[in-house]
């Protein structure tokens, strides 16, 4: 949200990368109970592969194929 932008912008950057990694982590934690969500899961690959979390990302790609698979 522009809020969290905004909040984010005010951080160092050990505490941005923590509230980014803690957005993340929440993204994924709603996934696990709207596991259809497609455009969800395109968005958690990339922030895994973004914050380097290559085995994450992959695990969330093979959610994406899965999910454009069952279209």
């Amino acid at each position: 949200s522009a809020d969290d932008m905004s909040a984010a912008a005010n951080m160092s950057p050990q505490e941005r990368a923590a509230f980014i990694r803690s957005m993340v982590e929440r993204l994924a934690a709603r996934l696990q109970s709207n596991p259809d969500d497609l455009e969800g899961w395109k968005r958690l690959a990339n922030a895994w592969r973004v914050l380097g979390e290559t085995d994450k990302a992959a695990d969330a790609e093979a959610r994406v194929r899965a999910l454009e698979g069952a279209k």
